[in-house]
């Protein structure tokens, strides 16, 4: 059997959750015509969905589960929260809840929602952007590899001995490479990694070359490969960094998600009876 290509499976794919949409769109239909409890209906779809959900995402984070492809159950995760999101706009009479546990519940859902969203975006671009810049790093290896760039950048200038150009390159060492190199970057740059820095250290070192004959325009030269580097290395590290933030916030909320839906059901139930 030829086995089908992604393009095919997402559409598979999409077109099964708009069926199913449209099938519960109309069974909830049917019973509120009928003056039944409809909310009752897709309140206990949507609670499954949301236990679903979490379940799914669990089985992502153990690979080692003999319980199929996490890629196919990355899908699953996928379309099950669109048909959740829809199931939502079914069950809800308004996109925010009146009362206060109401409201509280409506925007943990929609956080919920975004953040997923958020990590649809982030995991079709961030591979790339991480793949784009030379060297991979692993993220509980990033400490070292700033250490051995630091301790390398230091043995550079001790090289140089007593020469001239060491007291042009200590000085903006000194000033800058320094910081830099023994630093964290900070949260600016964590949120939004750019190459400013970069340019800034760079043009710097160019600009010395002026004042050094060849010995020392060669260190110059091994240093700016040094921040080259290091900028990468903090790349990577800014962007390895939010996909494991977005992992931990996301699988937070949707636990509290959970916990606060089942609480929603318990008193609904009672206050239905």
């Amino acid at each position: 059997m030829r086995k089908l290509s992604f393009r095919q499976r997402r559409n598979y794919a999409v077109a099964t959750t708009l069926l199913a949409v449209l099938l519960f769109a109309g069974i909830t239909w049917v019973i509120r015509s009928r003056l039944g409890h409809a909310s009752i209906f897709t309140g206990a779809t949507l609670l499954v969905c949301l236990l679903g959900l979490v379940l799914i995402g669990v089985r992502r984070r153990l690979p080692i589960l003999p319980l199929g492809n996490v890629s196919t159950w990355t899908q699953v995760h996928l379309y099950t929260g669109f048909f959740s999101s829809a199931i939502y706009w079914l069950h809800v009479p308004n996109l925010i809840g009146d009362g206060f546990f109401e409201c509280a519940l409506s925007l943990f859902f929609l956080i919920v929602t975004l953040s997923g969203f958020y990590g649809i975006y982030a995991s079709r671009t961030l591979p790339k952007r991480l793949t784009s810049v030379q060297g991979q790093h692993r993220f509980d290896r990033v400490s070292w590899h700033r250490d051995q760039i630091s301790t390398t950048a230091r043995g550079l200038l001790d090289e140089l001995g007593e020469t001239s150009a060491i007291r042009v390159l200590g000085n903006f060492y000194t000033k800058y490479l320094h910081p830099f190199f023994n630093s964290r970057p900070s949260l600016t740059y964590v949120l939004v990694p750019t190459g400013v820095r970069r340019r800034r250290l760079l043009s710097g070192l160019r600009e010395l070359d002026r004042y050094m004959e060849t010995e020392g325009r060669s260190t110059s030269g091994k240093l700016a490969a040094l921040v080259r580097r290091r900028d990468d290395l903090d790349y990577q590290f800014a962007l390895q960094l939010r996909l494991r933030l977005w992992v931990v916030v996301h699988s937070f909320l949707s636990i509290v998600l959970v916990v606060a839906a089942i609480a929603h059901t318990i008193i609904s139930l009672r206050y239905l009876g």
